[in-house]
């Protein structure tokens, strides 16, 4: 499991982070489950792969360069929520809704040279392998 603070750097603890690229490798509807495989250098098999649970959006392109990962502020998170139309702004008013929807939902971010990559989910693990049934 990652770290998952707000406002966090690298939350996977990936050791030079900068060295790998990252591919969506599948994305379960019905789950809600996003699992990338995460490359190191210019290697053609995945070192590691990360699953993202309860995803809620995701904004990035096939695949990218990099995989530090961090967790954007809890206002960062509602903002973005409210702009793509996950909430509606009146949450802001309301501390205890505010409060539990951060309690489970994060920004993961990973600045890319082409842009942010974001994903809003509430949790992401490293996994060695991906499960069987989705390979």
């Amino acid at each position: 499991m990652a770290n998952t603070a707000f406002g966090s750097r690298n939350v996977f603890n990936i050791t030079r982070p900068s060295h790998y690229r990252c591919q969506i490798f599948h994305y379960h509807r019905k789950l809600s489950r996003l699992y990338l495989s995460v490359y190191q250098g210019g290697r053609n098999l995945p070192s590691l792969y990360i699953l993202f649970s309860d995803v809620a959006y995701i904004e990035a392109p096939m695949s990218w360069e990099g995989a530090e990962f961090d967790i954007a502020s809890k206002e960062a998170c509602i903002e973005l929520m409210i702009r793509v139309g996950l909430v509606g702004p009146a949450v802001q008013q309301f501390p205890d809704a505010y409060a539990s929807i951060t309690a489970y939902a994060r920004l993961y971010q990973v600045q890319t040279a082409n842009g942010l990559i974001r994903i809003i989910a509430s949790s992401g693990t490293i996994l060695k392998r991906i499960p069987a049934e989705i390979q």
